[in-house]
């Protein structure tokens, strides 16, 4: 059996490796027909893993085929039997670092956190490239921390308790930092209908205070106190900033937050500072949009609009910002928001801060009392913890990897490393990849930061795309005019003939339209290929055109010889390559983030990883990542499983199967082991108690285990067992086990009273139906019949003559004679 189990894992790791070679094989395959289909310089450098030959061919061996786009690896075996040395065109990524000043947080100079500053980068596409980038957080650096406040009447008691909080909230964050300053604003809404009342009267004073005493005229923001270290000056400006009110629900916060966060100057934001924003409210917010209702249709300019005495002047002028907006510029500004607002109002500002970068949410207790333990808190978690963003273009894919503290860690993918303390160095390795070249060369010069999170400083990377080769511009050798190799009727590009308007081959040697074949020997890959232009096109003058698909002209062949398409690739979801990339000669070129035959496989492992614990393994230590999902391991008839293989429910430990059955018979007298009457085979000691209750802390100490389990009848037991191990094995025993002394059993169903219930109900419910049925015909029969009376009462029935009916008798009327004459 030994030998036999030998053989079969042989086979299976024979299998397994062949299986590997095919798949490394085709792939330098797929390689090799990506690079050859290439024919242009251009075209080829921008293929990752391929390199041209920009040599001149003699004449009289042009008529032989001759490769000029090939990969690197076939290039390191052929070397010079390929292409002279000199003309080959192999542009390799580089780096040079501009600027690299140490990691320094030394009092009274400017502190550095990012290391290095400036770097200037020549990336191919489709390569990545990988740069570090080291992070420490400075000791007493600057914060800058304005408070905007919502003073409409209902935020009257949390601007009296703020101004006593000032001294309080000043001392709280010297603690973290001796450089600090503070300002305030206010805000209510536009003073506009609908927004606001517009009576003469209510723009005087549109609501009484607590006091008694009117509010102040209305306005939508004001800047009441630049940042100043002078917390007195803070409490004064905050007890006397006027308090005003608005018609509607929603307040004007937003058009004060975009005003805070891009009047740089007016609120004296300093360059080299966190920068805090607590915004305080009871009310929601309007959003763009919301100006139209008062005729506002111009959109916000995301520009400074504050007068010389700190108020917003554009407020009637244009709309209120959307959420995109700040969300850009918060980042633009490196801002810091806390919204800090009742819990009622908490849920609504935790989904505006998921939309918008470095913002978080607190709840403001009655009063404002808790202000300060939020600011200082929301600040610890800003400081203990790095994200690295960063500014990178569409065409850019910038990915973070990094082992935080844990220096003999595995690298994960992440850009948040928390727990941090002054002297901490962090190291990320950012990988660099151009995915596409952009069509106008000015996109090809970009210039991006990586910075941290709320921070000014960053690393600045002037980066150049390679996209192009030297060889196809004018000056250079290799581009010749009107050249001998191309008959004088077309430019030498890279070796290969640009003609002239009215000719075309590959010498330039045909002119016009002409279908005629030349040379079909040009049209085949070698002598003993049979069909022409793989049976996908039409040689032409020597030169394959290639056929396009009748039913999908976006469906077409393409390469030297036609032997590339871009339709034939494996398919997902009945997409080529899942929807998730380009089909190039046969071979998914996935975008970032995807791999796989089909692309439909995530190359990152943090989905991999779990959220949250103290295990930061991937699938935690018991399985592999693929395609972003955990497959677990089975080892020693083990099988982990769960979302990342935290789940092991055979595990030792985890015995309440085993103990169930024995658990039951003893306490409750029923189960498997009550019917066959061996109760007495149940060792173990167990207590009946009241209720067996659960203490994590405890339960963790002693090592005890809860088991909820179903038994007999369908009900539920629960107990908890302690274990140990003892004897020389070193086996584990059960010593103390506590069942409850209740279980939790389904109620029987009372089958007679519910089948009579349900007759009883069916029976009256049909007499009431028939009884409403019944008043219904009778409240209409009488209605008709009232109607039929009253038409029978209000009918005249007069005598009337027939006009068509002539008497027999004719009566006149003799002038002269009073008597009446009848014939």
């Amino acid at each position: 059996m030994a030998r036999r189990a030998a053989i079969i894992i042989i086979l299976h790791l024979l299998g397994v490796t062949a299986r590997l070679f095919v798949a490394a094989t085709s792939q330098h395959r797929d390689r090799e027909s990506l690079c050859e289909s290439r024919q242009t310089c251009a075209s080829c450098l921008q293929t990752p893993g391929c390199i041209w030959c920009s040599m001149t061919i003699p004449e009289q061996s042009m008529n032989a085929p001759f490769l000029r786009c090939m990969s690197e690896q076939l290039y390191s075996k052929k070397l010079n039997l390929w292409c002279d040395p000199l003309a080959v065109v192999q542009h390799e990524n580089t780096m040079e670092v501009l600027e690299n000043q140490r990691l320094s947080s030394a009092k009274g100079r400017d502190p550095v956190q990012i290391q290095p500053q400036r770097i200037k980068l020549r990336l191919r596409a489709g390569e990545d490239y990988r740069i570090t980038v080291k992070y420490s957080q400075a000791e007493d650096y600057p914060v800058d921390l304005y408070y905007l406040m919502d003073l409409s009447a209902s935020m009257e008691p949390y601007r009296n308790k703020l101004s006593k909080l000032g001294l309080q909230l000043a001392q709280a964050m010297q603690k973290l930092t001796s450089n600090f300053r503070i300002g305030f604003g206010s805000f209510v809404d536009k003073v506009v209908l609908p927004m606001t009342s517009t009576q003469p009267d209510k723009l005087k004073s549109p609501c009484i205070l607590k006091t008694g005493e009117p509010c102040a005229t209305p306005y939508d923001y004001k800047n009441q106190m630049p940042l100043t270290e002078n917390i007195a000056l803070f409490e004064d400006r905050v007890q006397t900033a006027p308090v005003s009110g608005n018609l509607d629900g929603p307040e004007g916060g937003l058009d004060a937050l975009m005003q805070v966060i891009v009047c740089t100057i007016e609120i004296g934001w300093r360059e080299k500072a966190r920068h805090l924003i607590v915004f305080s409210t009871d009310a929601i917010f309007h959003i763009a949009g919301d100006g139209k209702l008062a005729g506002i249709v111009e959109p916000n300019d995301c520009k400074c609009h504050l007068d010389e005495k700190g108020f917003y002047t554009y407020s009637l002028l244009q709309d209120y910002p959307s959420i995109s907006q700040l969300n850009k510029k918060a980042r633009e500004h490196n801002m810091n928001i806390i919204f800090a607002v009742p819990d009622h109002k908490n849920a609504t500002y935790q989904r505006l801060s998921n939309s918008i970068s470095g913002s978080s949410t607190g709840t403001l207790e009655n009063g404002s009392q808790n202000v300060v333990a939020l600011v200082s808190s929301e600040y610890e978690k800003l400081v203990d913890s790095v994200t690295m963003i960063d500014t990178a273009p569409n065409m850019i894919d910038v990915k973070y990897f990094s082992r935080c503290l844990n220096k003999t860690g595995e690298l994960l993918e992440r850009q948040e490393c928390g727990g941090l303390r002054v002297g901490n160095i962090i190291e990320f390795e950012v990988v660099l990849k151009v995915t596409e070249c952009p069509k106008d060369p000015k996109d090809w010069y970009q210039t991006m930061e990586i910075k941290p999170r709320g921070l000014k400083e960053s690393l600045t990377i002037e980066l150049e795309m390679i996209c192009d080769c030297s060889c196809e511009k004018p000056g250079h050798p290799g581009y010749q005019l009107n050249a001998v190799q191309c008959k004088g009727k077309g430019t030498s590009v890279c070796g290969v003939c640009a003609c002239n308007p009215g000719f075309y081959g590959k010498q330039c040697e045909c002119e016009g339209n002409n279908d005629k074949s030349i040379s079909m020997t040009d049209c085949k890959p070698d002598n003993e290929t049979t069909e022409i232009c793989s049976g996908h096109g039409t040689c032409k003058c020597g030169i394959c055109d290639c056929d396009k698909r009748p039913n999908n002209p976006q469906e077409l062949f393409y390469g030297k010889y036609c032997q590339c398409d871009n339709f034939s690739c494996k398919r997902s979801g009945g997409q080529v390559c899942g929807g998730r990339g380009k089909c190039e000669c046969g071979t998914c070129n996935c975008l970032p983030g995807w791999g796989g035959e089909t692309c439909d496989c995530k190359e990152t492992n943090s989905t991999c990883i779990p959220p949250t614990g103290k295990n930061i393994e991937i699938c935690s230590g018991r399985g592999n990542c693929i395609c972003g999902s955990c497959h677990c391991h089975e080892r020693d008839n083990i099988r982990y499983s769960g979302q990342y293989c935290e789940e092991c429910p055979t595990c030792s430990g985890q015995r309440c199967e085993e103990l169930k059955d024995c658990v039951e018979c003893v306490a409750y007298n029923t189960g498997p082991l009550a019917t066959n009457g061996k109760c007495d085979l149940c060792m173990h000691e167990i207590d009946i108690i009241d209720t067996v209750e659960e203490d994590p802390v405890k339960d963790e100490e002693t090592g005890a285990r809860i088991c909820r389990t179903p038994g007999d009848a369908g009900c539920t037991f629960v107990f908890k067992y302690q274990y140990h191990r003892a004897g020389t094995g070193g086996d584990i025993k059960i010593f103390k086990i506590q069942a409850q002394k209740e279980r939790a059993c389904p109620t029987p169903v009372n089958i007679f009273g519910v089948a009579l219930g349900v007759v009883i109900s069916t029976v009256i419910i049909g007499f009431l139906i028939l009884l409403i049925w019944k008043i219904l015909t009778i409240i209409h029969d009488k209605r008709e019949y009232t109607k039929f009376e009253k038409e029978r009462a209000l009918a005249k029935w007069d005598r009337g003559e027939n006009p068509l009916y002539k008497q027999a008798t004719s009566t006149f009327c003799n002038p002269t004679f009073k008597g009446n004459a009848g014939i």
